[in-house]
């Protein structure tokens, strides 16, 4: 990786990286300038996170260069972190400011309270007072409501003073997206930051960095977060980059369009081959007819020039297929997959029926006199901050959990498919092959054909479940969908590991569903196009919001 000085604040030129004898970038090219917002996107694998990496020099180019501005202070959060850190997560992002955090130490080391009550220590006192000056002359206070802020937008208000091992993941990682926002870097490097938000804290991080005012390079699936930050879109697909101002929605309409007339296009230039070939084929076999038909000099003349004729036609067709002439099939994108949901027929029109649930846990009262009825199309999106008790009230509806008090009421005969925020609790030790052949009732071939769909290379079709990685496991649970017959569809966060081609292909299906569905989900443009009515939990009460997204 080279430092450098122009306008751009990294620029990739003709980059090369091989990771396990794959090429994940083939000589791309790319830049980003100063104080421009770009989202980087592509599918799962693709090589977002790695070109990430490369512009922090945790990796070094195969070859190609790399270069970034000399000026470039980088703030960089990664998918994906190993956290040994002893420090609350107050204290964590204070140290997003080290002297300032050196000097709150410095402070916290005295006891204030002799100090407070004229103690005769007086150097102490002495001490403490010129580490309180000096914190409050590098915007401590101001610094101190910052980092409280933050966190508490980011739902980790209960947390605020916890040990880092009393800590879940999901909590560690949004203290290290707290503390990475509050660097102060030019340069903002962040992998996939909205990951274990709920949408408060995606709305809160998106007014964050529409704020910002240095360079941002943002890994997101959000697609409403995309649309509203950056300015530039960089797509990764098999190796190469592509460039494109504007907004994300924008950018995937314009390719979908580019891709449907290079289709038209490719399905032309076949057409005009196959009547060129055949053009070949008639004028061949005429002059072999003639040829064998007479010995006459006229005649054999005129199978001569069928003959070249059709010499001309097939170096028509070479022009036609080489150089600047041929146009190449596109791709096979996710874009294209269509995912049906088939729902079994059956007469009754309510489905699920929640009557008067409470659930508490020790001393606090999590869901109390909640109810709930979702009837045959009807499909319902269920709300709220994250710990606020959805999954807990998914789970009693299904009979995974128990309710302290009330009644659950199921459609006999109802098929239901149930997806956990895991992804539809597969088994580990099974097959990806194995998983569909037990859970549906498709034949091999079916199996194989609807895999290739997907997009899962050979390879991946013998690979153990606990081997997947986070794509290829959401794309396996949309193939179990697709095959599922259900009636009602109880949805814990199904955009769990999916990219945004996986994304797209979920929302359309899900938006003809005809069936019942009960949907936790905090992709904001998911819950807008699919839901007919939306619930919010809150404060143990379920309340309906009397503007439903999907209106």
């Amino acid at each position: 990786m080279e430092r450098g000085s122009r306008m751009s604040e990294v620029t990739f030129h003709k980059v090369t990286k091989i990771l396990g004898g794959v090429a994940v970038l083939d000589r791309a090219s790319f830049s980003v300038n100063k104080g421009g917002k770009v989202g980087l996107i592509g599918e799962n694998g693709s090589g977002k996170s790695t070109i990430l990496k490369l512009i922090t020099g945790m990796l070094e180019p195969d070859s190609g260069q790399v270069s970034v501005a000399s000026s470039a202070q980088l703030g960089y959060l990664p998918q994906t972190m190993d956290s040994h850190s002893d420090l609350t997560p107050f204290e964590e992002a204070l140290s997003a400011r080290p002297r300032l955090f050196d000097t709150w130490r410095r402070m916290k080391s005295f006891d204030v309270g002799d100090v407070k009550e004229g103690a005769p220590d007086k150097e102490d006192a002495v001490a403490y007072a010129e580490a309180l000056a000096d914190f409050y002359e590098l915007g401590g206070d101001q610094f101190e409501r910052e980092a409280r802020d933050s966190l508490q937008m980011l739902g980790l208000s209960q947390q605020i003073e916890l040990p880092a091992h009393a800590l879940s993941g999901g909590e560690r990682a949004r203290v290290a997206l707290a503390k990475t926002l509050l660097v102060g870097a030019s340069f903002l490097i962040l992998d996939e930051p909205d990951n274990h938000l709920d949408t408060d804290g995606i709305v809160w991080l998106e007014k964050m960095l529409k704020r910002y005012r240095g360079t941002l390079l943002v890994v997101t699936h959000d697609r409403e977060l995309l649309d509203h930050v950056v300015d530039s879109i960089i797509e990764i697909e098999s190796g190469k980059t592509t460039v494109q101002r504007g907004a994300c929605s924008d950018y995937l309409r314009r390719k979908r369009e580019r891709l449907d007339r290079q289709m038209q296009e490719y399905l032309g230039q076949q057409k005009r081959v196959r009547k060129l070939k055949e053009a070949i084929h008639q004028a061949s076999c005429k002059a072999r007819k003639i040829e064998n038909e007479t010995i006459d000099f006229y005649y054999r003349k005129r199978a001569l020039k069928v003959a070249r004729k059709a010499v001309m036609i097939r170096r028509r067709i070479e022009r036609e297929l080489k150089g600047e002439k041929r146009i190449d099939r596109p791709p096979t994108t996710r874009d294209e997959i269509k995912v049906e949901l088939a729902p079994e027929r059956w007469d009754k029109k309510s489905v699920l029926q929640l009557e008067g649930l409470s659930k508490s846990f020790g001393e606090r009262l999590l869901l109390e006199d909640v109810n709930l009825r979702v009837s045959r199309g009807e499909r319902i999106a269920l709300l709220g901050p994250n710990g606020v008790g959805k999954t807990t009230l998914m789970e009693i509806a299904l009979g995974i959990q128990s309710a302290d008090e009330g009644e659950v009421w199921l459609s006999k005969g109802a098929n239901v498919f149930y997806c956990d925020q895991e992804g539809a609790g597969l088994d580990p030790e099974l097959t990806v092959y194995d998983t569909l052949a037990k859970e549906t009732n498709l034949t091999h071939n079916q199996v194989h054909y609807l895999l290739a769909r997907l997009l899962f290379k050979r390879d991946a079709v013998r690979k153990r479940i606990s081997q997947l990685s986070g794509g290829e496991r959401g794309r396996l649970v949309l193939a179990l969908l697709a095959n599922s017959r259900a009636d009602l569809l109880m949805l814990d966060e199904p955009t769990n590991h999916l990219d945004l081609p996986g994304i797209e292909t979920l929302q359309k299906a899900l938006s003809d569903f005809s069936g019942a569905m009960l949907l936790i989900s905090h992709d904001r443009r998911l819950v807008r196009e699919v839901a007919t009515e939306t619930f919010e939990l809150c404060d143990t009460c379920l309340q309906r919001i009397a503007a439903p997204c999907g209106s």
